[in-house]
């Protein structure tokens, strides 16, 4: 049960993460420069982390290369991602892309099923289906009066298909190079792909200036909730991780009621809620 702990609290960060990056991606001038400043930071923390907590003691260099092709070929996934994650945030109201960036856990699912043999009980396909539901129907309540180009689903889309490439890896990584070691990493490296080929420092230098305190919180988030998913990715199967970790869409419109003061499909809402719920332990108790 303790990947269930470690995956529960990863939602709870990325459902704030979300409340965040909508806000901050508008307000941005430059989106690149923000996916830059956010990544940097994102990878000190995970360094920090990676010395307090002695992460040199499951830190691992494997020796086969298929460990190692793996691991490349995340890291691209993450990099794309991050590159055009700001883009397609300040196109799309936060709810449009909360939709669509669901399209990154079919692949996921998919994936991990094929690359990790593991087995598809009808439970675990009942629990991963009502939570797919449940995303929906929230969806449909998020997107009532938002607008979105066709320009930024299109966007929104191919990004998460890679997202969900990378996510698919993240086991093979979690296990060749330790959790913590992997944490590092992928927050690093992807960096240098936001870099490539060339960037201008004054809007970076403007960007870390005038929202280094609210991009820190939000780089803390995500690092924090990327690195449970990866300790409980690597206690358990990722067919049940990622479905888990993605009800953090859910935790997204809860807070938006309480916080954001969003009452409106309260039933809708609760209904959603419910199904996810009943997923959720479908997937956990079998």
């Amino acid at each position: 049960m303790l990947w269930f702990y470690l995956a529960a609290t990863s939602v709870i960060f990325f459902a704030f993460l979300n409340l965040l990056q909508r806000k901050l991606s508008v307000a941005s001038s430059d989106p690149r420069s923000l996916a830059v400043v956010f990544n940097s930071i994102a990878a000190i923390f995970a360094f920090l982390y990676f010395v307090v907590s002695g992460g040199f003691g499951d830190a691992k260099l494997p020796q086969d290369r298929e460990s190692w092709f793996y691991i490349l070929f995340a890291l691209l996934a993450f990099g794309i991602y991050e590159r055009f994650r700001f883009h397609v945030a300040k196109m799309l109201d936060a709810s449009i892309f909360t939709i669509v960036g669901n399209v990154s856990i079919l692949v996921a699912f998919i994936g991990a099923l094929f690359l990790y043999s593991e087995v598809l009980t009808t439970a675990k396909l009942f629990g991963s289906l009502l939570i797919l539901i449940a995303l929906f129907l929230v969806g449909k309540v998020a997107a009532k009066g938002a607008k979105g180009s066709t320009k930024g689903v299109l966007w929104g889309m191919g990004i998460s298909i890679i997202l969900g490439l990378g996510w698919m890896l993240d086991k093979k990584g979690a296990e060749s190079f330790g959790p913590n070691l992997y944490n590092v990493l992928v927050w690093s490296l992807p960096t240098f792909i936001i870099l490539l080929p060339s960037i201008k420092l004054a809007p970076v230098l403007a960007t870390l200036k005038t929202s280094w305190k609210q991009i820190s919180l939000m780089a803390f988030l995500n690092m924090s909730g990327y690195l449970m998913q990866l300790k409980a990715v690597s206690l358990s199967e990722a067919t049940k991780v990622i479905p888990v970790v993605q009800t953090s869409t859910l935790a997204t419109v809860v807070l938006g009621i309480f916080l954001l003061k969003e009452t409106d499909n309260i039933v809708l809402k609760i209904v959603s809620g419910a199904l996810a719920l009943m997923g959720v332990y479908l997937l956990v108790a079998f």
